[in-house]
C-alpha cells in the first residue's frame, strides 16, 4: 500500500490527482482543500479533517470511526456505507450529501447542516443532533433509537427535542 504524507498529498492533489483509494495517508488533513478526492474503501479511523474542504469527495465504504470532521465542508460528498461511529461532525456542512447505509452510532452532529442529505438506512443510534438542520433530508429506514435531539430542525421543518 502506497504511503503518502500530508505535503505529498497536497502536491499530488495540486497536480490533478484525485484518486487516493487504497492510499495510506497521514492522520492530520485539517484545513486543506481536497474537493472531489476519492478515499473510497480506505481505513481512516482517528483522522483529523477539521475545517477541511471535501466537497463532492467520495468516502464510499470508508472507515472513519473516532475521526474529527468538525467544521468540514462535505457538500454533495458520497459517504454511502461509511463507518463514522464515535466521530465528531460538529458544525459540519453535509448539504445534499449521500449518506445511505452509513453507520454513525454515537456520533456528534452539533449544529451540523444536513439540508437535503440522503440518510436513508443509516444507523444514527445514540447520536447527538443538537441544533442540527435536517430540512429536506431523507431519514427513511434510519435507526434513531437513543438519538438525542435538541432544537433540531427535522425534514418537515418542525423542531425536535428529546
Amino acid at each position: 500500500m502506497d504511503r503518502v504524507n500530508r505535503d505529498e498529498l497536497i502536491r499530488r492533489y495540486a497536480a490533478g490527482e484525485r484518486n487516493f483509494a487504497g492510499v495510506k495517508l497521514d492522520v492530520d488533513l485539517s484545513g486543506i482543500d481536497l474537493s472531489g478526492a476519492d478515499f473510497s474503501g480506505n481505513k481512516m479511523d482517528e483522522f483529523y479533517f477539521e475545517r477541511a474542504i471535501l466537497k463532492r469527495g467520495s468516502f464510499v465504504n470508508t472507515q472513519l470511526a473516532q475521526s474529527c470532521l468538525d467544521g468540514a465542508d462535505l457538500t454533495e460528498a458520497d459517504l454511502r456505507g461509511a463507518r463514522l461511529s464515535y466521530a465528531n461532525l460538529r458544525v459540519t456542512n453535509l448539504t445534499n450529501a449521500d449518506l445511505r447505509g452509513a453507520k454513525f452510532s454515537n456520533t456528534s452532529f452539533d449544529r451540523a447542516n444536513l439540508t437535503g442529505a440522503n440518510l436513508s438506512g443509516t444507523d444514527l443510534r445514540g447520536c447527538i443532533l443538537w441544533e442540527a438542520n435536517l430540512t429536506g433530508a431523507n431519514l427513511e429506514g434510519s435507526s434513531l433509537r437513543r438519538t438525542n435531539f435538541r432544537n433540531t430542525i427535522m425534514p418537515s421543518g418542525t423542531i425536535q427535542n428529546s
